[in-house]
């Protein structure tokens, strides 16, 4: 493991020296060096593991969160101390850290960013690690597999879906749209005053493509090609409705919160939102359904697939052991149920899912798209967050009226090579 891992090293300082990252990095403290444990795992110093670093992005979510009682659950199951450390930046802070050897055992990831990682030698294939993740659904695990491994394990799944107000939809007397022409006919009809017909977030970064992806996709595009005629009149339609004031020009600085708080407020009429979103919008007591986004020509726009993995990160043959053992703890569903409840998420393991939607039929569409959901790396692999980028600027420009969508996509997708 020593060999591997100091290759790791190399390419990590290779992507460091290029990425444009590199500026925003910053240190991250978290030594990964085993101590004595009772797990019977045996570290490179000849001492056995009891303590296991793990990285995540829910900086919002304290020590008294579902999430810290997942860790502590597997940490006394396992008698291993966790050491959390939880930062926004995560992904930049692995980078970092892998360049100085002080990577985390485990790191919980978004699952667009599997396949960089990965490919970059920083993640251990479940192969090695002794993770079985042979139980969740193919789509999902799809987001984890490159060149043939699968890495980690998913904690929960969530996608989009178009959220309506039921009383604003039937005072304009529109049905629930199922194609982009009720789709227009709806937004135009339920733009009254000061309420928009539609909220989607058009913010910079991921969750402006996350958003724009069911519509490009309804449409009949691919992201391999962002400037195909399809592409240009996804975009088209986003830049129209923002235009003519049927959507707010915040969406351009909204993120999908505040796009969920434009829709309780009683300020949009439908938005475009996550299963995440369920739990502040039934205690907003406003009326609502929810159903697939349309693709254009009718039937659910496939949607892209939202959720996070855990994985194990290169180190010695003891830790990974310990690591691989502790996210196996983890990904039980016994143990794993109450996170995803917590976060409004579906579950990966069909069967799982299936008890969710008898449980609460309002979880029946949620699960129906999870189903059919599509992995955003899985055309593109670890190209993805480059294309990404691309999009997500072309959204903006075309949004706030600096190209047209035709330009915009143009250079997009020059710039995304």
């Amino acid at each position: 493991m020593k060999q591997r891992h100091s290759m790791t090293q190399r390419r990590i300082w290779a992507v460091l020296a290029t990425s444009a990252m590199v500026g925003g990095l910053s240190a991250c403290a978290g030594d990964p060096t085993p101590t004595d444990t009772t797990t019977g795992d045996t570290g490179s110093n000849g001492a056995q593991v009891t303590s296991l670093t793990v990285w995540d992005y829910f900086a919002h979510l304290d020590s008294n969160s579902h999430l810290a009682a997942l860790y502590n659950t597997c940490g006394d199951q396992l008698g291993i101390t966790i050491q959390r450390t939880a930062d926004g930046a995560v992904n930049d802070n692995l980078l970092q850290a892998a360049s100085g050897g002080n990577t985390p055992d485990l790191v919980i990831l978004d699952n667009p960013n599997i396949a960089e990682f990965a490919e970059i030698g920083l993640l251990v294939p479940n192969s090695v690690s002794g993770l079985d993740a042979s139980g969740q659904s193919d789509n999902i695990l799809a987001a984890a597999q490159v060149g043939g491994e699968t890495y980690g394990a998913s904690i929960g799944a969530n996608t989009l879906a178009l959220f309506y107000n039921t009383e604003m939809l039937a005072a304009a007397g529109v049905e629930p749209p199922t194609n982009w022409d009720e789709l227009r006919a709806a937004v135009a009809a339920t733009t009254q005053g000061d309420v928009y017909g539609i909220g989607f977030s058009a913010i910079a970064g991921e969750e402006a493509s996350f958003q724009f992806e069911p519509f490009l996709w309804g449409s009949g595009a691919a992201l391999e090609k962002l400037d195909s005629p399809q592409s240009v009149e996804a975009l088209q339609l986003w830049t129209d409705w923002i235009a003519n004031g049927q959507a707010s020009r915040a969406n351009l600085n909204a993120n999908q919160q505040e796009i969920r708080d434009q829709f309780t407020s009683g300020n949009a009429a439908m938005m475009v939102n996550g299963t995440w979103q369920l739990n502040p919008v039934n205690e907003s007591g406003i009326p609502y359904a929810v159903v697939p986004v349309p693709a254009r020509n009718g039937g659910p726009a496939p949607s892209p697939l939202g959720g996070e993995f855990i994985q194990v990160v290169t180190g010695d043959d003891a830790t990974v052991k310990a690591a691989g053992e502790f996210a196996q703890c983890l990904v039980d569903p016994a143990n794993l149920d109450a996170w995803i409840a917590a976060q409004s998420y579906i579950s990966p393991y069909p069967e799982s899912a299936a008890a969710q939607a008898a449980a609460n039929p309002a979880l029946v569409p949620w699960v129906e798209a999870i189903g059919a959901a599509k992995g955003r790396t899985s055309d593109l692999g670890s190209a993805y967050p480059g294309v990404s980028n691309a999009l997500s600027t072309a959204i903006q420009e075309a949004l706030s009226g600096v190209k047209t969508p035709e330009e915009a996509l143009t250079d997009a997708q020059a710039s995304a090579g």
